[in-house]
């Protein structure tokens, strides 16, 4: 991306400083370690890993302080001190250290407290109030051990904003059963402050005392972000809890957090383990040397029918069972305009425009036309070939003849298009020997067999190699045996649409899922 975060240039490269602290407790809770490693990897991954620079550092404190000197952003999740027990926060434990903290809080470095490290003394708190917004205040006004905060089980994180860029995309409410820390001592009203989670049947003495996550904007432009959640490592495996913590790792970095959000799959201890142990000189700990990124866009809300709101996170979720495929989401069709296309091979549509007359903008359009012209890839989704079409019911303003030869069959209101109605049928094998279905068997499904989609495709397509026909079923309604799934060619990039994929019973098929792998390999020239 081109585009400007506030004085944020976005091409810079940024540099991220993970710091676990020394393990305090038993498996499965306070895996500092663990947890820095899997940030590491999901950033790694990420569509902005060519603008990181990723270090991850064990034991509370890198060997070198110069290591920190030049971080755009600091996270700490390590123990605090309480009282006597356990460790100081890594920065708090020296006077050197400190100071090393405060000029880099002064020139506007991000810092993200997660936990335990939160823990800090009434003369700690000062700075860090400053700097972060809030803390977990364990000492009285004589210095002994007399919680002001609290702890307690909370039942659930309630998301608290929807308009704060690391909110993109989650879900109002994250199931929790897991030790959280509220009644924090906070500025009141602090005009710096967003609220991003509560507990609320968690109570205190104050309006936000069930406060446990929030971001900060201090004056001089340094962004914060801290929360009291993840005592327990399994948190890890909720998509939303990762992505929260993701857009809040790159937000506080100073990256503008793209329209469909951050979107990323949990890694197993030996995945991270692997991808750690083949790091190379560039210090990136990839999960294959050949990720392929896509681009999901779905939606529209106009159109109920085809529960792209259920067959989304399959998608997504089956995307990731391979670790070589990131993919990222939006439910902004204009997003393609705005993105930088560049940074993904393949784009997979789970959308159509019905009743929306506007369409996709002139820059979106440039912007998809140019990513085939690169040899992008593109994968068409069941009624994704109805979108942009004149024919569409109060969305014929949309038409974009260009899409038609995108696209090698589309859905045409006022012709034959039709499909038999709901149920299960056959799919049969046509190309026995091709990527997408090479090994695959015939298999049952259950969905909506769409026919006689108009084919014009071929109508003045530049490069084109016409079209290849996958796998097909036989129609009750036309009798015949119907092709679903073609591959063709548009300019450089390769084309493959599957009228499959009705609801969530066509992704729960693994033949489905493993040919929509596939598929995105295949147009991303990976397969």
């Amino acid at each position: 991306m081109s585009e400007r975060d506030g004085n944020v240039e976005l091409n810079n490269v940024k540099k991220i400083v993970l710091i676990a602290g020394e393990p305090s407790h038993g498996p499965g809770a306070h895996e500092y370690d663990k947890t820095v490693r899997l940030l590491k990897v999901l950033l790694d991954q990420s569509i902005y890993s060519d603008r990181l620079q990723v270090h991850a550092v064990s034991g509370g404190w890198p060997e070198r302080d110069e290591v920190l000197e030049d971080a755009d952003l600091l996270l700490f999740v390590t123990d605090g001190r309480d009282g006597e027990l356990y460790r100081d926060v890594p920065f708090v434990a020296t006077e050197q250290r400190m100071s090393l903290m405060k000029r880099l809080m002064d020139r506007g470095c991000g810092l993200i407290l997660l936990h335990f490290s939160t823990f800090f003394t009434r003369e700690e708190g000062k700075s860090v109030l400053e700097w972060a917004g809030g803390y977990f205040e364990w000492e009285d006004e004589q210095g002994e051990r007399n919680w002001y905060s609290k702890i307690d089980l909370g039942s659930q994180l309630d998301l608290s904003s929807r308009e704060h860029p690391v909110c993109t995309g989650v879900a109002d409410t994250i199931a929790l059963q897991d030790e959280v820390y509220f009644h924090l001592r906070m500025i009141p009203d602090d005009p710096r402050r967003t609220p991003i989670w509560t507990i609320p049947e968690l109570k205190g003495d104050h309006p936000e005392a069930n406060l446990v996550g929030w971001t900060l904007e201090r004056k001089n432009g340094g962004r914060s972000f801290v929360t009291t959640a993840g005592h327990s490592y399994s948190l890890w495996e909720d998509e939303g809890f990762r992505r929260i913590h993701l857009q809040a790792l790159l937000w506080a970095a100073g990256f503008a957090i793209p329209a469909g959000g951050i979107h990323s799959r949990f890694y197993a201890d030996e995945v991270v383990d692997q991808a750690f142990a083949a790091m190379g000189s560039d210090g990136r700990a990839v999960v294959s040397e050949h990720t392929v990124r896509a681009l999901v866009l779905a939606g529209n809300d106009e159109h109920k029918w085809h529960n792209w709101e259920e067959t989304t996170p399959l998608i997504l979720e089956a995307l990731h069972e391979n670790p070589g495929i990131t993919a990222a989401l939006t439910l902004d069709a204009n997003a393609l305009g705005q993105w930088d296309l560049s940074e993904f091979d393949t784009i997979v549509l789970n959308y159509c425009n019905w009743k929306d007359p506007l369409g996709l903008s002139e820059q979106a359009k440039s912007a998809l036309i140019a990513h085939m012209e690169r040899g992008g890839g593109l994968v068409v989704l069941h009624f994704s070939n109805g979108a942009f079409h004149f024919s569409l019911p109060e969305a014929g303003g949309s038409d974009w003849p260009e899409y038609r030869k995108l696209v090698p069959h589309v859905w045409n209101h006022h012709g034959d298009s039709a499909h038999d109605h709901y149920g299960s049928f056959k799919v049969e094998i046509t190309d026995r020997e091709h990527p997408i279905t090479s090994g695959l068997s015939d298999f049952d499904i259950q969905d909506e067999l769409y026919y006689r989609q108009e084919a014009s495709h071929l109508e003045g397509a530049e490069n084109s190699e016409g079209v290849h026909v996958l796998y097909g079923a036989d129609s009750v309604n036309t009798g015949q045996h119907e092709p679903l799934a073609w591959t063709t060619r548009y300019r450089r990039g390769r084309v493959l649409q599957t009228l499959l994929g009705h609801d969530r019973a066509a992704y729960e098929v693994e033949e489905v899922r493993e040919m929509l792998r596939r598929s995105v390999l295949w147009t991303a020239n990976k397969l």
